[in-house]
């Protein structure tokens, strides 16, 4: 069953010589536990481009371990991150411009639960292209009524 939720995505990006980027962004969106006790969260995102505003859908899915998040973004800039403890791996970004190879690497991921109603996930993780660090980040996901019935 799915249930309506409040979502809290926080991005945190430190780029060499550049000041550190944070993105924050509140979306409603909906959360689903499956048989297997993964959880499925799916919200849809505006993403500025130019003037322009587009709509970018976002899957998270959280594995039923509490372990590990992927996270399948949508729209002209196509990704798919996936976080675990000390997990590296890679992974493809797509753009209307043409896509770029990355590793991504997983240095820390933490969840955890709040009052039975809450879920926080927050992972931090490097970004490489080509053998170089290009950003040291954090994706910090709160899923506020999550639990509640």
């Amino acid at each position: 069953m799915n249930r309506h939720v409040e979502i809290n995505v926080t991005g945190i990006h430190s780029r060499e010589g550049e000041p550190t980027e944070k993105v924050e962004s509140t979306v409603t969106g909906t959360y689903e536990v499956l048989d297997d006790g993964s959880r499925i969260v799916e919200y849809d995102e505006d993403q500025g481009m130019g003037g322009s505003h587009l709509k970018v859908h976002n899957r998270v899915r959280i594995g039923a371990d509490g372990r590990r998040m992927e996270i399948l973004r949508g729209g002209s800039n196509r990704s798919v991150l996936r976080f675990g403890e000390k997990l590296e791996y890679d992974t493809e970004y797509a753009t209307p411009y043409g896509s770029m190879q990355m590793k991504v690497r997983t240095n820390s991921f933490d969840l955890s639960t709040r009052n039975d109603e809450e879920i926080k996930v927050v992972a931090e993780y490097d970004l490489e292209m080509e053998g170089h660090i290009v950003s040291q980040s954090m994706i910090v996901i709160d899923i506020k009524n999550a639990m509640a019935d």
